[in-house]
């Protein structure tokens, strides 16, 4: 084969390896690929683009260099490959790198059996590429045989939810390093070991089985933890509803109490406000209306108001976290005005990250008015159908300098405090769909969090 035609058919399968590796983001990630910023479109189409052909002109070089035969050339040719397809995963996605190695090595396993399952059918050995009737057998082989075994094995573990279970253990932060590392290896696996049995005398289809039955015990493995983490994930999320259903009846109960006392001072006040107005003393009478009507409100409407708030928020986690600040500010009697303005049901944001941020600001919400007069705190989730925005409004006591409230230890209230926003900033700092407003207005301390959809124009 000529340059120029290793070179075209390079470029076909950087293609279809770069296309691969995005339809698997895809499916993992439960997202597409980000273009909400116009001006940066063509760099994301372009760049990819340049990175395609280079690395086609690279290999074909080596081809031709005969270099490829050298074990430690392809393997570090694989890794090269795997790398650039990760980097333009990650741009593409706005995803963090490691997430998108995780992806490029899952979907690299995937392509590397198919092909393997491929070769094995047609042909017990190596084929001979200068021979034209093997040359035609690779060919049919890499182009279409493999790609279609590709996508019959991706259905197959899309079947099984295999990437509902490697979502979750990317989120298991204690085994996903370990676990990415274990299945980085398996350029070194594929290549190395299968070149180590053949020369010991295996035959190639059975060191690609010994190989590949090594890689699917490690895939097992963390198919396992993924498994046992979702196990965890659902009793904590039993023993949140649990908490939540508890929380309810607490207030309720309150609620009841509450209703109990106003309704054995009731026939009295009726009373005294009937012989008010028999009298002809209507000033009176409606100055006594107007303070059990406060009272009441004061009492019993403001919980039944929040009562009706929540009802509005379905994410599980973000209403047990509000129920557990409600219940703290009631404690601390501090007055909360909640307003969900439209059903929320959740936000392209990490749910634990989502209520570490959320419980950062209405923690120093909490912390500005505790022990003041009329003590506040205002609290508004407004879900858009392309923004979902988070508003903690306080009065603010001291004077605040909102650049340094970000850096670690800034604090307007002590020593040893100030690391909740600089905290809050960080994990911010890590999605490119997020957007932070601080403000200083009338007297009031206003943050604000907005998440967009990723791909919302």
């Amino acid at each position: 084969m000529s340059f120029l035609e290793i070179f075209g058919y390079d470029i076909f399968t950087g293609l279809f390896g770069l296309a691969s590796d995005v339809c698997v983001g895809i499916v993992i990630l439960k997202n597409m690929p980000r273009g909400s910023r116009r001006k940066y479109a063509f760099c994301k189409v372009f760049l990819p683009l340049v990175y395609v052909v280079t690395l086609a002109f690279l290999m074909a070089f080596l081809y031709k260099g005969h270099l490829l035969r050298l074990t430690a050339v392809n393997i570090a040719a694989s890794y090269m490959v795997l790398l650039g397809n990760a980097a333009c995963i990650s741009m593409l996605f706005g995803e963090a790198f490691q997430t998108c190695w995780g992806i490029v090595i899952f979907s690299g396993i995937a392509k590397e059996f198919s092909g393997a399952v491929c070769f094995s059918l047609l042909s017990d050995r190596p084929l001979d590429l200068s021979i034209p009737n093997e040359r035609m057998l690779y060919l049919f082989g890499n182009t279409l045989m493999s790609p279609a075994l590709f996508l019959l094995f991706l259905f197959f573990l899309y079947k099984m939810k295999i990437g509902k279970v490697y979502c979750q253990w990317m989120e298991h932060k204690s085994s996903w390093g370990f676990g990415l590392i274990c299945l980085s290896t398996y350029p070194l696996l594929y290549i190395g070991g299968a070149e180590f049995l053949m020369g010991w005398g295996m035959s190639r289809n059975g060191s690609l089985i010994f190989v590949f039955l090594i890689m699917f015990v490690m895939l097992a493995l963390f198919n396992y933890m993924g498994l046992e983490e979702q196990q965890r994930k659902e009793f904590d999320a039993q023993q949140l509803i649990l908490k939540q259903q508890n929380a309810y009846i607490h207030t309720l109960e309150g609620m009841q109490e509450e209703m109990r006392r106003f309704r054995h001072d009731y026939k009295n006040m009726m009373s005294g406000m009937y012989l008010k107005a028999k009298e002809g003393d209507l000033t009176e009478a409606l100055e006594f209306i107007r303070e059990m009507t406060e009272d009441f409100d004061s009492q019993i409407g403001g919980q039944l108001r929040q009562m009706s708030q929540l009802g509005n928020v379905y994410m599980s986690e973000i209403k047990g976290l509000l129920l557990t600040k409600l219940s703290e500010m009631q404690k601390d009697q501090t007055a909360c005005e909640l307003e969900v303005m439209h059903p929320f049901y959740g936000a392209e944001f990490k749910t634990t990250d989502l209520c570490r941020c959320l419980g950062i600001l209405i923690d120093n919400a909490m912390d500005e008015v505790r022990g003041r007069e009329d003590a506040r705190v205002y609290i508004m989730i407004s879900s858009q159908e392309d923004c979902t925005t988070f508003r903690v409004k306080n009065l603010l006591y001291h004077k605040v300098d909102v650049p340094e409230i970000w850096k670690q230890g800034y604090s307007t209230r002590g020593t040893d405090r100030g690391t909740g926003l600089a905290s809050y900033k960080k994990t911010v700092d890590l999605y490119e769909n997020v957007l932070p407003v601080t403000a200083v207005k009338d007297g009031y301390f206003i943050q604000e969090l907005k998440i967009r959809k990723r791909n919302a124009e």
